[in-house]
């Protein structure tokens, strides 16, 4: 499989032949990081087979940006204004939304799905679930790829229970910039996860095969 960062805590994957994006499309909000122009280009230009998004806030989701998708019904969206089915099947690739909780305390009626991918390799895509909501999903395949925000490797216990899941490599996303960080997530990362091998922090627009 391929993986590209795309924005804060978005990745376009490819496998088996099938182009997904996942919480791809996003604009810039208090430091994290939006959808370059360039990219949003040429998604556009070569649409993903499927668009998968977790929940409805701005660093995730951007209507304005999926606009052109919707009004030339160019490819399926599989999200938070409409989640008709919990499975979709595209070509040799299986997508399970999975109903999971936001991080920390947030709107009671938000809707929150992780996803399962299961083609010839497995993916966990936690959106911004909490790590607790891992147990919701053991009842799939452990995962070959576990993407997930920093909050699953920010402190010792999360970590150990983000590597207790399995997963040959966890990609982090979420971060901010790092001259934009008045929080020290990247500070609080680096100590908790340095020398880890499974571990990789992909910049904006880095692609590598998983």
């Amino acid at each position: 499989m391929e993986l590209k960062r795309t924005c804060n805590a978005g990745v376009l994957i490819k496998l088996d032949g099938v182009s997904i994006l996942l919480d791809g499309l996003c604009e810039a909000l208090e430091g994290y990081l939006p959808t370059p122009s360039s990219l949003t280009e040429s998604l556009l230009e070569m649409p993903p087979d499927l668009l998968l998004f977790t929940h409805n806030h701005p660093d995730h989701y951007s209507s304005a940006l999926l606009l052109p998708y919707k009004t030339q019904k160019l490819r399926p969206i599989f999200g938070p204004e409409s989640l008709p089915k919990k499975q979709e099947r595209v070509g040799e690739v299986t997508v399970t939304a999975v109903e999971t909780r936001h991080l920390g305390k947030t709107e009671p009626n938000l809707s929150h799905h992780s996803f399962v991918i299961e083609g010839s390799r497995c993916i966990w895509f936690m959106g911004d679930a909490s790590p607790m909501q891992m147990k919701k999903m053991t009842a799939f395949p452990k995962p070959d790829v576990l993407i997930a925000p920093y909050a699953y490797a920010n402190t010792p216990s999360a970590w150990e229970m983000t590597k207790a899941v399995g997963a040959t490599t966890v990609v982090l996303l979420h971060l901010p910039e790092k001259e934009k960080d008045p929080f020290k997530l990247w500070q609080q990362v680096k100590s908790v996860t340095e020398g880890e091998r499974c571990l990789w922090i992909p910049e904006i627009g880095e692609t590598r095969t998983l």
